[in-house]
């Protein structure tokens, strides 16, 4: 039986071209073609390291194998795969556990020992070029050469000296930025008018404030470039990733940083640098929180709420409401707001509309009847008949010890005895009158389902919106609306239509919803 294949194929930007991934695939179907085995998938990522296993084709390929999809993988070479010891053994592993075989162009067949080599030594070499990367950035940069792409230069061909130049055009607009900014608009204003003026950002889409303002603990953003007053610097920081989650980390490294000045790049004349810096500095100063409390959801809606013009999210651009984050910018006509108190309350009217289908109204009036009988219990009435045949013994003994003292015995002698047992008559008195309450409900007649249902949703409402909440309750809404969609409509209430997309786990209940947009998917709903 012909062997089915699955090649693996990976390039990183920094070290080969984009070419790289077509020369991997052919060398590969040439050796497939060789053992008479037939290619069944590709798996590609291209310009993405391997130093760690979050990678959009390596990850595909973990599933196919775990459908068993082929019977052999294929790559140029092991470090294609991974540049880690463990991720190499753990590929492995996984898929000889599958039953599938992993060869190696230049390799061959690989067994423990000859992946555990192979990952050692990619990996080593991975840390290698990381070094010489590093060492080479350093001497370029003693040199007056620099790597960076930073907006406002242009490659200048030159084997001494400079291997930048200035941009005349670019480089106006990056005076543009800094006078603006000194003058005291905010990078976000700032932002917007270039956007307004249809001026390309460093990546060729809009402009926003980050981009300006950057990062203060890596000096990074356009107005924290020194290379505008004629500073090369590099080496100031170093990335790694998470050994379990891949997640990237960068960190500072002021021991390694090389900063070279370089007379003939400087565009902002020193005077203005010092005015941005020392107003980076004071507006930092103001609001020192801004950056950490933007990690948390400080809204129920964030992240859900999008423009239908540009895609963009709606964001809070005051107080009490949200508006399109491009048109913020300028890069947007969609410049219609949207009360936040008023889309919540929108919203929640839509899901009590979507909980109020037959089909959950029926669920929950069994459920109902099934917390009322755990709350009344069958066992009631035998309850109550034996708390009633322990409070007649209780009492009857507290008779025969008033007797007794009124026949003359000593009252301390029975003194301990009494007060246990008034103690004990209280509780159970009590405790009869609680089981007699729980018959009582039995007994009474079941509360209007509907009615109970819908307190329960205004209390959801309730819980959901309190400060202490949003966080958590915004991640649960979540698990019901994949998106908000918000469209500028004169016609529609508050000037706006908003559509939710729900989450597939409640396409049974907006089945059965009034609302639904008639020729849209069932899980389309307006609100």
């Amino acid at each position: 039986m012909t062997k089915r294949v699955a090649i693996y194929a990976r390039y990183s930007s920094d070290l080969q071209k984009a070419t790289s991934i077509e020369d991997q695939i052919a060398m590969a179907e040439r050796h497939c073609e060789r053992e008479g085995w037939t290619v069944v998938a590709h798996y590609i990522d291209r310009e993405v390291s391997g130093r760690h296993t979050r990678r959009p084709g390596y990850q595909d390929l973990h599933s196919a194998a775990g459908r068993r999809e082929f019977d052999v993988v294929v790559v140029e070479s092991i470090d294609r795969m991974t540049r880690k010891v463990r991720d190499a053994l753990g590929a492995y592993d996984l898929l000889s556990f599958q039953g599938i075989e992993l060869v190696s162009v230049q390799e061959g067949q690989q067994d423990f020992m000859r992946v555990l080599f192979a990952g050692f030594g990619a990996q080593l070499f991975s840390e290698k070029i990381s070094d010489h990367t590093k060492r080479g950035m350093q001497g370029a940069a003693r040199r007056q050469q620099t790597h960076s792409k930073a907006f406002g230069y242009r490659k200048r061909d030159s084997e001494d000296g400079p291997n930048r130049e200035i941009d005349p055009e670019q480089a106006a607009i990056v005076t543009r930025i800094f006078e603006e900014f000194a003058s005291g608009r905010s990078a976000t204003a700032v932002a917007a008018g270039l956007n307004a003026d249809r001026i390309p950002s460093p990546n060729g889409g809009t402009w926003d404030g980050s981009t300006l303002r950057g990062n203060s603990n890596r000096q990074e953003g356009i107005l924290r470039n020194q290379l505008y007053i004629g500073v090369v610097s590099v080496c100031k920081t170093t990335h790694d990733h998470h050994p379990e989650t891949g997640q990237r980390r960068i960190k500072p490294t002021p021991d390694e940083a090389v900063y070279q000045e370089v007379p003939e790049l400087r565009i902002i004349p020193q005077p203005l640098w010092d005015a941005v810096q020392a107003e980076l500095t004071r507006r930092s100063a103001a609001n020192p929180k801004a950056a950490r409390a933007a990690h948390r959801n400080k809204y129920l809606f964030s992240g859900l709420l999008h423009c239908s013009c540009c895609g963009a999210p709606y964001v809070m651009s005051s107080k009490t409401g949200y508006r399109c984050g491009e048109s913020r910018k300028g890069a947007c006509k969609n410049k219609t707001p949207i009360s936040r108190k008023r889309i919540e309350a929108r919203v929640f009217s839509a899901l009590r509309t979507l909980f109020q289908s037959e089909e959950l109204q029926a669920a929950f009036d069994a459920a109902l009847k099934v917390e009322r009988k755990k709350l009344t219990g069958g066992s009631a009435k035998t309850d109550l008949k034996r708390l009633q045949a322990a409070l007649k013994k209780a009492e009857s003994g507290q008779e025969n010890i008033l007797k007794a003292i009124a026949d003359g015995a000593p009252y301390d002698m029975f003194k301990a005895k009494a007060d246990a047992l008034a103690d004990e008559i209280t509780s159970l008195k009590h405790r009869i009158d609680n089981t007699e309450t729980r018959i009582d409900q039995q007994n009474a007649p079941l509360p209007d389902a509907k009615e109970v249902f819908a307190q329960a949703l205004q209390k959801m409402e309730q819980l959901l919106s309190a400060p202490d909440y949003v966080d958590e309750a915004s991640t649960y809404l979540k698990m019901l609306i994949t998106r908000i969609t918000l469209t500028p409509d004169a016609f529609a209430q508050h000037g706006m239509r908003a559509t939710l997309q729900m989450a597939d786990g409640v396409l049974l209940l907006a089945a059965s919803a009034g609302d639904v947009t008639e020729g849209e998917p069932k899980h389309i709903i307006d609100c």
